[in-house]
């Protein structure tokens, strides 16, 4: 890089010496001038005096003329009155008067005495018409008889003009001496503001080189900021990690920098002449220059941050990944050149590939850990469901003595503390993984989730001695719309900590409620209060890691893996929340949960209060179990037939849809995953045809993950029991759906469709969704308009089903049902998806049977709509 510097130098060194000259020319410049002025000045005024005597003398000699002619011929006449017979003195008169008429004419064509008082006065007296001129030439031009005969009256007229012209003369001379006075003082007035002007002039020009003498101050020190400037980047430059190297227009390098002699492993002077393209390689072209020239005009999307990935060649030959930078600049010359900067990104790749490979093995354990999770929720589940569901099937149906009972009750807590472990070691997994976003949202609320609790848990408290109290807010709660299975956690978990940790106190859950001023938000304090052991502060923030316990030894008096509080922050922070924990050693601690949720929508009548047949009043149903494991399939079975309840099994989906196509069942209760045929596609089977296409089909399932239930409910389960399946999920899934039966058995053999059973018209999350972004009046239109709408597609499919045109039904479906989908309506969604799939099969009883389930659908979907504040046109009487 010096030869580059030493140019940039040197021009700062000539500028230096430049303006030293410049400032001796303009001095020299300066004085030349000044005195050059002074000499025209001079000059000026002694031509204006030699001007102004000679005319004031011309003009002065000439009036004096005038009057001496004059007086020449009045003398003339007066000669000639005393010989009127003597010819040569009437000559004379002749010749004084041409005289006299000469120096006349020249006065008053003269320019100079023009502007005399004589010129006007002689000109009216003399020239004009019957004036003195006028009068007498006629007679010195007549024959001398006439003219003699003329004398005694041109004299008596001459003494007048005589009189006239001294007058005038006179009047004219003092004028003119006043003229040229004045004249005189006016140019020396003039010659004065020329002064002025030049000594003006002169004064701007000391100005200027002033500021040209501080300018070239400031040049210069810019010069040596320049050069200091020069200096540092030198410093810089050679110090620089990255390899720099300039090159000529032809591409051949003139300079680098010790970088560049480190990256290629050759000396700075062998690297002088060699040309760009035996140091940098890319594919596809054999000069790199030209390239980068031209992807930075181009602004080309192949430039990572203005720089491009090449190959670098070494002396050894061998190459090293680079990424280059160009940048045109000009020598000291003008002679155009290119700086190249080239960095060295062998390492980088090298880290990039090493992380490319850690994402790729984190994203396979992420798979291997979803694979955990379904693997665990079916392979462990579903042995302690056998082990829970035949211990309390032990318990009663059989005599038990006193200790076969004391057993049995240790088998069953073993049984839940078992499942219990392996819940919250599935739900962590759950929790880090992207799972943790698939809850599905439902309308509960608060207030009575933690009635549930405190109810559920108030044995366990009993058991430690413990009081629990919950101190409800003054006023109602409206109900929220959230995960709920993500709240629940929370306080279970907070709950259960506070009575574990507690022996013979209390534990109290305060909720204090803020709802926010547009009503559409409720922000809970919800907080849990133990009189137990207290927690030092050094814990405080390690209770929340996974698997950490306040007392990890052997003997430790506490049982528990460490996950619960871990998985209740999680918790909390995937739905926005937050927990703090305030405690004393020995006096208690404090858990606060807050979070804000969103106000549910307004609840549909009846929904909160549901009316529970009593369990010996259920009507005797015929139920088909779908249960490839045999264990579980016995102990369903015979739950199910204590009852009083008809079974018949089936071992997997084949067998169920064979025989759910010949006989009507009133319930099916079906495992999801099976061999041969999952239950999934049992579902779509036989709902797509057959004798028991429209009843309650209940999935039973060890995966419990709430993103897999949009894919239950889409194959045509009505609901889905989580295994381990005790008494009361059994129950509430008969007792809920059970409901009608024996009055539809009344009924045709297409059942309406408007029953219990039905899965929810409305999806909530995506109908909240589109009410909160779009607006109360547009979802209005838009679904006053989409029931009208599909009351005539109805109409229209059912037209084309009869007429055999599948293909074309299915498309009339296909539309509506994407519409249908778009705001939430999912009964009419999935109706309509029914009649797509079975026009895609030609299936015109699976058509049939879709549109039975769409006219059943469309009036309870009016009445939801309404239900959640809508105003629609369509009648009510219509709707119903």
């Amino acid at each position: 890089m010096t030869k580059f510097f030493d140019e940039a130098l040197e021009e700062g060194r000539l500028h230096r010496a430049a303006v030293r000259v410049r400032h001796l020319t303009l001095a020299f410049t300066f004085v030349v001038t000044l005195a050059a002025m002074g000499y025209v000045f001079l000059q000026i005024d002694g031509e204006l005096d030699r001007s102004s005597s000679v005319n004031s003398d011309n003009v002065t000699w000439t009036m004096a003329q005038v009057e001496v002619d004059t007086l020449k011929l009045q003398r003339a006449v007066i000669l000639a009155a005393q010989r009127p017979e003597d010819p040569k003195a009437l000559d004379d008169l002749r010749l004084a008067f041409d005289i006299f008429y000469s120096r006349f004419s020249v006065l008053a064509k003269s320019d100079q005495l023009n502007h005399l008082p004589i010129n006007e006065t002689l000109r009216e007296s003399l020239w004009t018409q019957g004036a003195f001129f006028d009068r007498v030439t006629p007679i010195i031009d007549a024959d001398d008889a006439t003219l003699a005969a003329a004398i005694p009256a041109l004299q008596e007229e001459m003494v007048t003009v005589a009189e006239t012209v001294r007058a005038q003369v006179v009047s004219s001379l003092q004028t003119l001496m006043a003229n040229g006075d004045a004249r005189r003082n006016e140019l020396r007035r003039s010659l004065q503001v020329f002064a002025a002007a030049a000594l003006g002039l002169l004064g701007l020009m000391a100005a200027l080189s002033l500021v040209i003498i501080l300018q070239n101050r400031a040049q210069s020190r810019r010069s040596e900021t320049t050069e200091r400037a020069v200096h540092n980047l030198r410093a810089v430059i050679e110090s620089s990690l990255d390899a720099l190297i300039i090159a000529d227009a032809q591409g051949a390098v003139t300079d680098c920098n010790g970088a560049a002699e480190q990256l290629f492993g050759i000396s700075r002077d062998d690297l002088r002449g060699v040309p760009v393209d035996r140091l940098l390689h890319h594919a596809g072209t054999d000069d790199p220059l030209t390239l980068l020239r031209s992807l930075y005009r181009s602004g080309s999307p192949e430039l990572q941050d203005g720089r491009l990935l090449m190959q670098g060649r070494r002396a050894d030959a061998s190459e090293t990944p680079v990424e280059v930078a160009l940048a045109e600049a000009q020598g000291a010359g003008g002679e155009p050149m290119f700086i190249a900067f080239i960095r060295d990104v062998s390492e980088r790749i090298e880290r990039e590939e090493s992380l490319r490979k850690a994402r790729n093995d984190a994203l396979k354990g992420e798979e291997a850990k979803s694979r955990f999770l379904a693997v665990m929720s079916h392979e462990m589940r579903t042995p302690l469901n056998g082990l829970i569901a035949a211990t309390e099937l032990l318990q009663t149906s059989t005599d038990l003595d006193q200790r076969q009972s004391w057993l049995s009750e240790i088998v069953l807590s073993c049984g839940w503390a078992a499942l219990d472990q392996v819940n919250n070691v599935l739900e962590l997994t759950r929790l880090g993984s992207d799972q943790s976003a698939s809850y599905q949202v439902s309308d509960f609320s608060p207030v009575q989730v933690v009635r549930d609790l405190m109810l559920q848990n108030q044995p366990q408290a009993g058991k430690r001695g413990n009081l629990l109290h919950f101190e409800e807010p003054a006023e109602p709660l409206p109900r929220v719309s959230a995960p709920r299975q993500l709240f629940l956690r929370v306080l279970y978990n907070l709950i259960g900590n506070a009575i574990k940790f507690t022996d013979a106190g209390s534990v109290t859950v305060r909720i204090n409620p803020r709802l926010e001023e547009d009503g559409r938000r409720l922000a809970l304090s919800i907080s849990v209060i133990d009189t137990g052991i207290g927690i030092a502060e050094q814990d405080l923030e390690r209770i929340f890691h996974n698997f950490e316990t306040l007392d990890a030894s052997y003997a430790r008096m506490r049982e528990g893996t460490g996950l619960g509080l871990g998985i209740a922050k999680l918790s909390a922070e995937a739905m926005g929340g937050t927990i703090h924990v305030a405690s004393e050693l020995g006096k208690g601690s404090t858990f606060t949960f807050d979070v804000t949720l969103p106000v549910a929508a307004e609840t549909r009548a009846g929904a909160t209060a549901e009316e529970t047949t009593p369990e010996e009043e259920q009507p005797a149903l015929n139920i088909l179990v779908v249960e490839d494991n045999p264990i579980n399939s016995l102990l369903l079975t015979e739950m199910l037939r204590l009852r009083g309840h008809t079974v018949t099994t089936a071992m997997d989906g084949i067998e169920a849809v064979e025989k759910a196509t010949t006989t009507a069942f009133d319930m099916i209760l079906t495992d999801i995953s099976m061999p041969r045929m999952d239950g999934l596609e049992a579902t779509r089977l036989i709902r797509r045809d057959g004798a028991s296409r429209n009843v309650p089909i209940i999935g039973v399932t060890a995966n419990a993950s709430p993103d897999k239930m949009p894919e239950f409910l889409g194959a045509g389960m009505t609901d889905v029991l989580v295994k381990p399946i005790t008494r009361a999920a059994l129950m509430g899934i008969l007792t809920t759906y059970s409901r009608g039966i024996s009055r539809n058995r009344l009924r045709s053999t297409l059942p309406a469709v408007a029953t219990p059973a039905d899965p929810p018209v409305l999806n909530g999350e995506v109908f909240r969704e589109t009410l909160d972004e779009m607006g109360r009046d547009f979802v209005e239109r838009l679904a006053d308009k989409l029931i009208g709408e599909t009351e005539t597609v109805a109409a229209q499919l059912s037209d084309l089903s009869a007429a055999g045109r599948h293909d074309e039904a299915a498309k009339v479906a296909h539309k509506t049902a994407g519409a249908a989908a778009a705001i939430g309506l999912s009964g009419l969604h999935g109706a309509l998806v029914a009649f797509e799939r079975a026009a895609q099969a030609a299936d015109a009883a699976g058509e049939a049977a879709a549109l039975v389930t769409l006219r059943g659908v469309i009036p309870r979907t009016v009445s939801a709509l309404r239900d959640n504040g809508l105003s629609l046109s369509v009648p009510r009487a219509a709707a119903e």
